[in-house]
């Protein structure tokens, strides 16, 4: 499926090959090995003022270890946790109506970020990046299942990071 280019694109960030060798302007935030399905470890990367989030993981069959990279504002980390509690909440509490599958697309530092449902879980778009993933345009979209940010801490500590962005902390 395709999407429509509704916003000017930005650079791509410099791809990322292998978590244990960050450029050098890249500082670690933390990490979180979602073990719900696979063994996949989620790695949050600050590089100025825009935040990589890494996904890495082995093939099972062939041992082939890939490290898929997307791009979001720095300040992500603080709009993310709220966005997504807002986008939870029931109509008859200011929600979104009844079935809604995504937000309305929000500024964030120039980029345009929306968060959606999946299947299992939730999804965090960045309508201003093209996924590398593709070659047509195809926004950068991360989904996160439920389990993995709810129960094995994965949102707990993106809001622990977001709460030290919003202190100038990082």
């Amino acid at each position: 499926m395709s999407s429509v280019q509704e916003y000017p694109l930005l650079d791509s960030l410099p791809v990322i090959q292998h978590h244990e060798q960050l450029p050098i302007d890249a500082v670690e935030l933390g990490r979180c090995l979602d073990t719900s399905e696979a063994k996949d470890l989620y790695i949050l990367v600050k590089r100025g003022q825009q935040l990589s989030v890494l996904i890495t993981y082995r093939n099972q069959k062939t041992n082939q270890y890939y490290c898929k990279q997307f791009d979001f504002p720095l300040k992500a980390l603080s709009w993310f946790p709220k966005a997504l509690e807002a986008f939870r909440k029931p109509p008859s509490e200011g929600g979104l109506h009844a079935g809604a599958m995504i937000s309305k697309d929000t500024n964030v530092d120039g980029e345009m970020l929306a968060v959606g449902r999946t299947t299992d879980g939730y999804c965090l778009t960045n309508w201003s990046r093209q996924s590398p993933l593709f070659s047509h345009y195809a926004p950068t979209e991360i989904s996160l299942r439920s389990q993995f940010l709810y129960d094995l801490g994965f949102l707990k500590l993106w809001k622990s990071l977001g709460d030290k962005y919003e202190r100038g902390e990082l």
